[in-house]
């Protein structure tokens, strides 16, 4: 694990949502890193959503930027600078003039798209246990941060999940959440469940808490 730097500035709920040059600079102090699979998603993302126009605009923003980031070049399986994940998400947010909800929607489809969570989906395990191994499939992709469902409650339908020392960018609190809906999704095998963000780092909390709810 990366270890920070002594002008490393942490993150604030007031973090910026632009990119520049200083912005780069100063998001890839960041400490830890992500696994290749995370920017092959977005761009696959991307891809199907906007289609060829849509990656030319976002490829010709990177190469405005030095080309932090080369989607068609990025090895799935190796791993990178965490701030290159929060730069990946601040500039598909701004070239698409994203609000959080299309985050959100574009973190749902991300599991989809992802080959280490299809994998991993292959396993036959019960409900209960395959909640619990939701560590893993973070694991799988970052080098921290610390997720573990709290309080399983099979019968109310009810569980929460929790992320531990992973305060990012609150950029990550919209796209997770959609995330972590369609993991339960195919966890749970349920087209009803919904999912909250109840804790926030960025908020005072000591860690981002998700109420994950279904029928």
């Amino acid at each position: 694990m990366s270890k920070i730097t002594k002008d490393y500035n942490p993150p604030t709920a007031s973090s910026p949502t632009k990119v520049g040059a200083p912005e780069i600079e100063e998001l890839m102090k960041i400490p830890g890193k992500a696994r290749g699979q995370v920017f092959f998603t977005d761009f696959e993302y991307i891809k199907e959503l906007k289609g060829k126009k849509g990656t030319a605009l976002l490829k010709k923003r990177m190469e405005d930027l030095g080309k932090p980031i080369d989607y068609e070049n990025i090895k799935t399986t190796e791993w990178y600078p965490v701030g290159l994940r929060v730069i990946s998400l601040l500039i598909i947010k701004e070239v698409f003039d994203w609000d959080d909800r299309d985050i959100e929607e574009m973190g749902k489809t991300a599991p989809k798209l992802s080959f280490i969570v299809k994998m991993l989906m292959k396993t036959f395990l019960s409900t209960e246990r395959s909640l619990m191994e939701t560590a893993n499939y973070w694991k799988k992709h970052y080098s921290i941060g610390k997720l573990a469902p709290f309080e399983i409650d099979m019968k109310r339908k009810h569980t929460f999940l929790h992320l531990k020392d992973f305060k990012i960018h609150p950029i990550f609190c919209p796209y997770l959440t959609g995330y972590f809906y369609t993991i339960a999704n195919f966890i749970l095998k349920s087209e009803k469940v919904t999912i909250k963000e109840t804790k926030c780092a960025f908020k005072g909390a000591a860690l981002h808490e998700f109420s994950v709810r279904w029928e």
